[in-house]
C-alpha cells in the first residue's frame, strides 16, 4: 500500500520529484527542475545598479540536468543562451551590467518600475524541458512551456522562471527645517519692506513676528537649518510688479487652505509678493561615509488663477566630493503648469537620474524661489530635508 501512495504522488508532480524509488524510474520520467539552494534575494537596490547583481548557489535536485541556460525577457526583446550551467551545484552569478549591455540598453535606463525576467532552459537525459508556465490557446495547443505554477510555489525557490527588480532605499535626515524653531505672531500681521519701489534688496526680520530670516542654533541632526530671504524685482509681472509695502510673508502658521502641514504646525508663506521672494537656506555638509544623498521640500500652491509669470524655481547649489560646484534645478513651474498642482500639498526631489538621490555630493545649499503679481496668490513651503540612505 505504501508503494502505491508514493507512485500516486510522484505521477502528479512529474516535474522535480526526488523519491529514489528505482521501481519508479520504469514507469515515471522526472523533468528537468533546478532550484536556489537558499531563499534568493532578487530585488537589487537601485542606488548600487553600477555594481551590483544576483550571486546565488543553484542545485538539482532531480541530479538530471545535463545543462541549464537562461534566456533573458524585457519590454519585448528576447535573449537567448543569456547565461549557462552544466554542472550542479555551481553558482549563478549575474551582474546588472551584463544584463543591460546584452538588452543593449543602459544603466540609465533602469527605473524602480524595471523588471528582466529570466526563464530557464532545462536539459535532461529524457528531454528538455521550458520553464514558461503552460498556456493552452482554443485548440488546446500548448503556447507555452512545461513548468506547471505549482513548481514556481515559493517554498520550492525555483530557479525555472524569475525576476530581477529593483528598490529604493529610505531616506534618512541630516539636516533641514520644518520652521518649528522660529517665533511666530499674529497670522493677520504682514511683514513691511523699507527700501524703494522696484528695489531688489535683503529683507531683514523687524521686533516682532512675522520673521523672513532665521539663524541655526546648533549644527546637529534636531537642529533646524537657518534660512535669508531677499526682495526681488520681476519686469512686467501682474499689477505694478514694484514690490510689496506689507503682506503676509515669513513664517506663519495657517490653516486657511489646508488642514495640516506635512510636517510640523508651522511653513513659510508668500502672498502677493507683486515681485519675487528668494529664500536662501543653510547650506548642508553630507557625512563622508554618505556617496547617496539629496534634497527636498513641500510646498502648496493656493489654488487660484495664476499668471504667466507666476510661479515657483527651486534649485540647489550642490558641491561634490572633488570640489567642483554647480546649479541643478529641483522645479520650474508657472502659470497653467502651477494651476496643474495647486490646491494640494507637493513634494519636490531633486532628481537624481529619477531617484531622488545624487551620488558623491560634499554639501547641498537649497534655494527656493517664489513670484506673483498682487493678485491672491499664495505659497506655502514645509518640511525641507537634506537625507542620506539609511545605513
Amino acid at each position: 500500500m505504501k508503494k502505491i501512495v508514493k507512485l500516486t504522488f510522484c505521477l502528479f508532480v512529474l516535474i522535480g520529484c526526488t523519491n529514489d524509488n528505482n521501481l519508479l524510474e520504469d514507469i515515471a520520467v522526472r523533468g528537468g527542475f533546478i532550484q536556489f539552494k537558499e531563499v534568493p534575494n532578487l530585488s537589487l537596490n537601485i542606488l548600487e545598479i553600477d555594481t551590483n547583481g544576483i550571486s546565488e548557489e543553484l542545485i538539482d535536485p532531480n541530479n538530471n540536468a545535463n545543462s541549464y541556460s537562461l534566456t533573458l525577457y524585457h519590454n519585448g526583446n528576447e535573449v537567448s543562451n543569456f547565461k549557462t550551467l552544466n554542472s550542479f551545484p555551481s553558482n549563478l552569478e549575474i551582474s546588472v551590467t551584463e544584463i543591460v549591455n546584452a538588452l543593449g540598453i543602459t544603466l540609465a535606463d533602469i527605473t524602480l518600475g524595471t523588471k528582466f525576467t529570466l526563464v530557464a532552459t532545462i536539459v535532461t537525459p529524457t528531454g528538455t524541458y521550458s520553464g514558461l508556465t503552460p498556456n493552452y490557446d482554443a485548440n488546446n495547443v500548448n503556447q507555452g512551456g512545461d513548468s506547471t505554477v505549482r513548481l514556481k510555489a515559493a517554498g520550492l525557490r525555483d530557479a525555472i522562471e524569475f525576476d530581477i527588480e529593483f528598490f529604493l532605499p529610505p531616506a534618512k535626515k541630516v539636516r533641514g527645517t520644518s520652521f518649528e524653531e522660529v517665533a511666530i505672531g499674529p497670522n493677520n500681521v504682514g511683514f513691511r519692506r523699507t527700501g524703494g519701489l522696484n528695489e531688489t534688496a535683503d529683507l531683514t526680520n523687524g521686533v516682532d513676528p512675522p520673521y523672513v530670516d532665521y539663524t541655526a542654533t546648533g549644527s546637529s541632526t534636531d537642529n533646524e537649518i537657518g534660512f535669508n530671504t531677499e526682495f526681488f524685482a520681476v519686469p512686467n509681472i501682474s499689477s505694478s510688479g514694484l514690490g510689496f509695502r506689507t503682506e503676509r510673508i515669513g513664517v506663519y502658521s495657517l490653516f486657511e487652505d489646508y488642514n495640516e502641514y506635512p510636517d510640523g504646525n508651522k511653513g513659510y508663506h508668500i502672498e502677493d509678493p507683486d515681485g519675487g521672494i528668494r529664500i536662501t537656506f543653510d547650506t548642508v555638509e553630507i557625512p563622508a561615509d554618505k556617496n547617496q544623498s539629496g534634497v527636498s521640500f513641500d510646498i502648496f500652491l493656493n489654488d487660484t488663477s495664476w499668471e504667466s509669470r507666476d510661479g515657483i524655481y527651486a534649485y540647489a547649489n550642490v558641491v561634490d566630493r572633488s570640489g567642483n560646484a554647480q546649479k541643478i534645478d529641483i522645479v520650474k513651474i508657472y502659470d497653467n503648469d502651477v494651476e496643474a498642482v495647486a490646491g494640494s500639498w507637493r513634494t519636490y526631489v531633486i532628481n537624481g537620474s529619477g531617484t531622488g538621490f545624487l551620488k558623491d555630493i560634499k554639501s547641498y545649499q537649497l534655494v527656493i524661489e517664489a513670484q506673483s503679481g498682487a493678485t491672491p496668490e499664495s505659497f506655502d513651503i514645509d518640511n525641507i530635508l537634506v537625507y542620506v540612505t539609511e545605513d
